[in-house]
């Protein structure tokens, strides 16, 4: 089931931006594939490239994923991207 983000918030902290990505309440499924899987940076499934798409010139620190049973996850952005460069994705 591919990732469904129904709403994003976008907080300015002292530490940088805070982007809080909210999941539709279908996605009730594992979704550790959408983030750590990067064959298409254009695919809005994917995490790193809803982001690019929608904040591209926004210095994101931290990636907060809420779920439909509002669990929420932090990722550091700054290992996803990391990742991406390593992998040859700009």
């Amino acid at each position: 089931m591919p990732l469904q983000i129904v709403h994003d918030f976008l907080q300015e902290t002292e530490n940088g931006a805070v982007l809080t990505l909210y999941l539709s309440h279908h996605n009730d499924v594992e979704f550790a594939e959408e983030l750590g899987r990067f064959e298409d940076p254009f695919d809005d499934r994917n995490v790193y490239a809803y982001i690019q798409r929608h904040y591209p010139q926004t210095p994101i620190n931290h990636v907060r994923v809420v779920t439909g049973d509002h669990r929420v996850t932090t990722l550091s952005y700054m290992s996803i991207l990391a990742h991406k460069r390593s992998a040859g994705w700009q």
